[in-house]
């Protein structure tokens, strides 16, 4: 997925939150993204996405690969 519709994405999902959320005492969180760091592409995400937008930003390690190697 592209940065720029991952961010769109995500103003969408913030807008219907506070729609469906906005006679609630409490919303839940905008939390994204999920995948490998690229330093570029979060810095893309965070501009074009705008403030206030995520209220969590997530990182994910995968220290020991894909998994797909095996032996037979």
């Amino acid at each position: 997925m592209s940065v720029e519709l991952y961010g769109k994405d995500l103003i969408v999902l913030k807008n219907v939150i506070k729609n469906v959320y906005k006679n609630s005492r409490t919303k839940p969180l905008v939390v994204a993204p999920g995948g490998f760091f690229e330093e570029q592409w979060y810095s893309e995400l965070l501009r074009l996405s705008g403030p206030g937008v995520l209220d969590v930003l997530t990182h994910h390690i995968y220290n020991l690969g894909p998994g797909a190697a095996y032996e037979k």
